[in-house]
């Protein structure tokens, strides 16, 4: 099951009654949402955040139980989202991609980090960070939270 993202109507939206959503998709077509990764890449991508990225990964804590099942996110969290993981960005570029197998096998998988490490390695063309194995991930949710952030909207998890 893969885990998608899309910019979500303003908060409140889950308390709003049908006539409300009439209303907004009227005015508002629903956007598509975009698939991220599959949901285990989402649960390596978190652990590593927080087992490697220490800062960001304190950042992170308060919207873990959303992140990780998949709930919707306001505003504000949606900013906050986007703050910690540029600072987990930063702090993962910091480190070799190998680190992860001292500490991850048992959690991601010995050859799921091996697939990931050795395509960072085919694109960055040296031996990877931790933030360019994750590169594509990164990009992918940054660019979705610029969007939400831009128009001061939360973000919604689910196929819609």
């Amino acid at each position: 099951m893969p885990v998608y993202l899309s910019v979500a109507p303003p908060d409140g939206f889950s308390r709003w009654s049908d006539a409300d959503w009439d209303r907004w998709l009227r005015d508002h077509p629903w956007e598509a949402a975009e698939r991220l990764c599959s949901r285990g890449d989402w649960a390596t991508f978190l652990y590593q955040i927080r087992q490697h990225a220490r800062r960001a990964g304190k950042a992170l804590d308060p919207l873990l139980e959303q992140l990780v099942n998949e709930r919707p996110l306001t505003a504000q969290q949606a900013e906050d989202l986007r703050g910690a993981l540029r600072a987990a960005r930063a702090e993962l570029d910091a480190q070799p991609a190998e680190a992860a197998r001292a500490t991850d096998r048992d959690f991601a998988g010995a050859e799921d980090l091996d697939t990931r490490i050795a395509a960072a390695r085919a694109r960055a063309g040296k031996e990877p960070t931790l933030a360019e194995a994750w590169a594509d991930l990164f990009s992918r949710v940054e660019k979705l939270l610029d969007d939400a952030v831009s128009r001061q909207r939360g973000v919604y998890f689910g196929n819609v």
